[in-house]
């Protein structure tokens, strides 16, 4: 696994990747003259196998890429050491990455790395925790199997969580959640095919390898599906959002850069990876419920509204979750959409829930959507300014607003992590709703 390499932080990127390839190149030093002779055909077969897995490896959502190849490098851990598995790796990458792919060297030299230091730091768990290279016993090695699989898991995920917190972002621990605790028993897995494999080797020699070509196969082609599904949905979630757009081109914006900053927010009161997902899901579908052309009334009315338009408004957010809830993955995306309106003070909308009911992705969208709007262009007022929005949010935090969810704004804007999204003026939304194709192009 990798990621792209165009630094996000240029002089930690210059450390990290010193260090990485400095390591390296000690532990090839020093590690080379133990490595054991390796059968030819195995080779071969290995270095194909390696190429193969690394020739079609799957992206990842988050950043990075996954091959299956961990399956084979746990299995040639096993048979044949670190150092061996090493220079195999080394070579797989060399030739598949630079001569086939045709990737930077800059790169190559970086995925050389990391997989050479994998492979020594895997196999020696393997041997420390009583393991022996070319023979196995699973009841006495499974405490080796244990720790070469989690030390193998652990190197590879800290070191492409690191390229990418340094270089696309976000941090190190949040590529980490977003790239590999979602598939994380998918990883797991393949230390078991990878034992499987090693035992079947050696009981039958390298023909075992070839008779796991099909299952291997398999296993990338499940891990491809599942990383599609998840890619389908944020796609699936995008498009709902530009569902908006045939209706009113503004709403969508406005929806895109409400997703902005509910992302900010949930990060800065530190949840989860998955958590973040769910509130950006629903901050892109955040207006479905206004899709209906009584909704586009109401919303470029420049006057006070009737009862009944209010009453209508307000049905917004239930409408557009029960839109959303008919995606199981989306259900609890839904469930935020559904309460966004709702106020800690209970006075909110639709259900009048007080803020212990209301799930704190709503208690975010909530301030979000006041934000924008407040600093957003409309047709019946001018936008405020940042300050201005910032001292309403504040007035409003414990009755219209969650208490820390205000705090958390007031404290990343503070430190310059919560810079305004640029939204139309007033002039380019009438050209927006006059002649909206016109206006996208521009």
């Amino acid at each position: 696994m990798s990621a792209s390499l165009a630094p996000r932080h240029p002089r930690l990127f210059r450390v990290y990747y010193a260090a990485v390839v400095a390591a390296a190149v000690v532990a090839f030093v020093a590690f080379t003259p133990s490595a054991g002779r390796v059968p030819p055909a195995t080779a071969i077969v290995v270095l194909l196998l390696m190429g193969f897995s690394e020739a079609t490896a799957v992206p990842l959502p988050g950043g990075g890429y996954v091959s299956v190849g961990a399956v084979l490098d746990l299995a040639c851990l096993i048979i044949l050491g670190p150092v061996v598995t090493a220079w195999l790796n080394v070579v797989a990458t060399l030739l598949t990455q630079l001569v086939v792919l045709r990737k930077p060297l800059v790169k190559v030299v970086h995925n050389m790395a990391i997989f050479g230091l994998t492979a020594f730091a895997a196999g020696f768990a393997f041997i420390a925790a009583g393991g022996r290279p070319g023979s196995l016993d699973l009841r006495r090695d499974l405490p080796a199997l244990l720790a070469c699989g989690a030390v193998y898991f652990l190197c590879n995920s800290v070191f492409v969580s690191t390229v990418i917190g340094l270089t696309t972002g976000p941090s190190i621990w949040r590529s980490w959640q977003r790239t590999f605790l979602n598939g994380l028993l998918h990883h797991l897995s393949f230390i078991a095919l990878g034992t499987l494999i090693a035992v079947v080797y050696l009981g039958a020699g390298p023909v075992a390898l070839v008779l796991f070509a099909i299952p291997f196969l398999v296993a990338r082609h499940s891990f491809q599906l599942y990383v599609e599904i998840r890619t389908d949905l944020k796609d699936f979630v995008r498009a709902l959002a530009e569902v908006l757009e045939e209706v009113d081109p503004y709403t969508r914006q406005h929806s895109v850069r409400v997703s902005v900053y509910a992302v900010r927010i949930a990060r800065g009161l530190r949840m989860s990876e998955r958590e973040v997902d769910e509130v950006e899901y629903a901050a892109l579908v955040h207006d479905l419920g206004k899709i209906g052309p009584h909704h586009q009334h109401i919303l470029q009315k420049p006057g006070s509204l009737s009862h009944e338009e209010q009453r209508t408004l307000r049905g917004h957010p239930a409408a557009g979750a029960e839109i959303v809830s008919r995606v199981r993955a989306l259900r609890r995306p839904a469930e935020i959409v559904r309460s966004h309106h709702e106020r800690p003070d209970g006075r909110g909308y639709p259900f009048g829930l007080m803020s212990r009911d209301v799930p704190l992705g709503a208690r975010i969208l909530n301030v979000a959507d006041a934000f924008d709007a407040m600093t957003s262009d409309r047709p019946y007022r001018r936008a405020l300014s940042v300050d201005s929005a910032l001292r309403e949010l504040k007035q409003g935090a414990g009755t219209q607003f969650d208490r820390d969810v205000v705090e958390c704004v007031l404290r990343l804007q503070a430190a310059g992590q919560f810079p305004l999204v640029p939204s139309p003026s007033s002039e380019e939304l009438r050209l927006l709703r006059l002649h909206p194709r016109k206006a996208q192009r521009a």
